[in-house]
């Protein structure tokens, strides 16, 4: 099978709480839990022509345009991408059978096979691949194709994906910078596709897209197909966080960054009080963020580093912290974007996990008047509401602003 399930994320606190800093009482709740995909090993990327129309294969599948990511097998040798093009060959013309070739080893041909599975987002009607009988003329395996839907049912899904992919793309213009576009995508994704443990087809394209649910592997292929489409350079990534999971890179100005849509998805009890938050904690993070709590897989090739942070969302949004006197000016500033704009949330990163104590400590400490930090922002900016933050990702050095 393509991948497995399982039922639980689990971020690493046990819980959050909900911290009001305008007079309000204390909330508490929050734990993060909710469903991820379990993949074969496997590290994947690139981006494929961009063209005008899909294509139909002898089959008569449908396959709109750039529904392909590539990244390993752009370095394959000829044996390797004749063993690769005859498996895309054979999946897009439903046959039920291929040869491996005497030419590739068996272990190379297991890597070609998951390199087609991570790399053609469209294939995701194939049911099931097994290893058939042993040809002692040509001395080759088997390799069995089955699928879950036929020719007619398989375009009309793709047909579908395309259609909801380019009606999100609808939305960007022009004047939007790779930087807008890509945050655009994220928010959609978070916004609009639900983290779904079971389906049918929450590990596609079409699933998160057309269905609106998703595991980790559709949202990360979701993500790629609507980058391709803007032209902007991506990868899948595949890893493990306590099971296998996967997540995107994408090129930004010239360096490589981590997404993870899935991960970027707020808990249950979150969405149910706050349902248009949006978290950017893996939103164009380097590889230090990724590699605290995930190992990527470097069974198909080896991604590319990641190492600045000039593009990340708390860099570029100048939502990042270094010292307090920093801290009060994002939260004065960012508070009043929020109360100008109708915007209902931010969130601040800081240095080190000390300075995101202190700054939860003194902004509610009152001096010899009895008025705190937060009091002066509340005065400072005229509000009458409430001013709260939620402490949940404080592990991460991330406090969330709630502006009620």
């Amino acid at each position: 099978m393509f991948c497995g399930k399982v039922k639980n994320r689990i971020f690493g606190a046990a819980g959050a709480m909900l911290i009001l800093f305008s007079g309000c009482a204390v909330f508490t709740g929050c734990t993060k839990s909710s469903g991820i995909t379990v993949i074969s090993n496997g590290t994947t990327v690139e981006v494929t022509e961009n063209t005008e129309n899909g294509s139909i294969a002898e089959s008569g599948l449908y396959i709109p345009p750039n529904m392909v990511t590539r990244y390993a097998s752009l370095n394959y040798d000829s044996r390797m991408k004749d063993a690769y093009n005859s498996v895309v060959d054979t999946i897009t013309n439903f046959r039920s059978s291929a040869q491996m070739p005497l030419t590739i080893s068996e272990a190379d041909y297991v890597k070609v096979l998951e390199a087609v599975r991570c790399e053609q987002l469209m294939l995701f009607y194939l049911s099931d691949r097994t290893l058939g009988d042993f040809d002692t003329f040509t001395h080759s395996y088997t390799i069995n194709f089955t699928y879950k839907y036929d020719v007619e049912e398989a375009s009309e899904m793709l047909r579908k994906t395309e259609a909801a992919a380019k009606e999100i793309i609808s939305q960007l213009d022009d004047s939007m910078s790779d930087y807008e576009k890509l945050k655009y995508i994220h928010d959609y994704l978070v916004l609009n596709v639900e983290s779904a443990v079971e389906g049918d087809y929450v590990d596609s394209v079409y699933g998160a897209l057309v269905n609106k649910r998703a595991l980790c592997e559709g949202y990360a292929k979701a993500f790629s197909y609507l980058c391709n489409l803007i032209g902007v350079e991506n990868m899948i990534v595949t890893g493990y966080t306590g099971v296998d999971h996967m997540w995107n890179m994408v090129k930004l100005e010239g360096s490589w960054y981590h997404v993870d849509i899935g991960w970027d998805q707020p808990s249950e009890a979150l969405r149910e009080r706050y349902p248009d938050l949006i978290l950017y904690q893996y939103f164009l993070v380097d590889d230090a963020v990724i590699q605290n709590n995930r190992s990527i897989n470097n069974y198909l090739c080896a991604p590319p580093k990641a190492e600045t942070e000039t593009m990340n969302y708390f860099v570029y949004e100048d939502r990042y912290a270094g010292d307090y006197d920093k801290a009060i000016e994002i939260i004065t500033d960012s508070c009043r974007e929020c109360i100008d704009s109708g915007d209902k949330y931010f969130m601040l990163k800081f240095d080190s996990s000390n300075l995101c104590l202190q700054t939860i400590s003194q902004l509610i400490k009152p001096d010899n008047d009895g008025v705190s930090d937060i009091d002066r922002i509340v005065s400072e900016l005229n509000f009458r509401g409430q001013i709260s933050c939620i402490d949940y990702y404080k592990q991460y050095r991330i406090l969330i602003f709630v502006i009620e």
